[in-house]
């Protein structure tokens, strides 16, 4: 009886420290903008704008641009995912698009930033993901971005910087933006299943003796 009690105690402390994982890293952008490139489209002439639509057609081409702070992850060893929620509303503009249909295809960038956006972003990076099965309207899109994110901490980068760009005709609104990472459980999970391992032992000398 006193093996199984000890046995139990034990079950319960290890129960306790594996739930006891580190908190997610979960992190919003230090910096976000429009870029439009208005027609025709050559790259000249760009403005700024505060919005999140993703947008190709005749009249422009529109690609939206994150960065995010990124010295948080240098301990992490967990998948470092990039997300982006796609809206639900109607685009406040669809590069003269009339009806305006949805992208079908969203190509993600990504490049080392400053902290602040400027045109001079709007063609740099290199492809992380083309995405060509989007999720539909209020769904988030998730995209692993750990080893582009790891490469610039080797490098002592500050700043990730992530932009999306038109795949194809049509237009996509984003928002809610995010780069996180779920910490891998704590060195208190190996001491308890240690602690279960002695406790185990003794209850079965416990037993023996008895």
């Amino acid at each position: 009886m006193r093996g199984r009690s000890v046995c139990a105690i034990a079950v319960v402390v290890v129960l306790a420290a594996t739930s006891a994982r580190a908190d997610p890293i979960v992190l919003r952008p230090a910096a976000s903008i429009e870029i439009v490139d208005p027609a025709p489209l050559d790259g000249a002439g760009l403005r700024l704008e505060v919005s999140e639509n993703v947008a190709l057609g005749p009249g422009a081409e529109t690609r939206v641009f994150y960065e995010f702070a990124i010295p948080a992850l240098r301990a992490t060893r967990s998948p470092i995912v990039f997300s982006v929620f796609r809206r639900l509303d109607e685009f406040s503009e669809c590069a003269s698009l009339v009806p305006c249909p949805d992208l079908t295809r969203l190509d993600l960038f990504g490049y080392a930033g400053a902290g602040a956006i400027t045109a001079a972003a709007y063609n740099a990076g290199v492809l992380l993901a083309s995405i060509a099965a989007l999720p539909g309207r209020g769904h988030t899109i998730r995209v692993d971005v750990t080893g582009f994110v790891n490469g610039l901490l080797a490098e002592h980068g500050g700043f990730a910087g992530f932009a999306l760009r038109p795949g194809s005709i049509g237009a996509l609104g984003a928002s809610e933006a995010r780069l996180s990472a779920t910490p891998e459980p704590g060195s208190r999970t190996l001491l308890a299943i240690g602690a279960l391992g002695a406790l185990a032992r003794r209850g079965r000398n416990g037993d023996t003796h008895s």
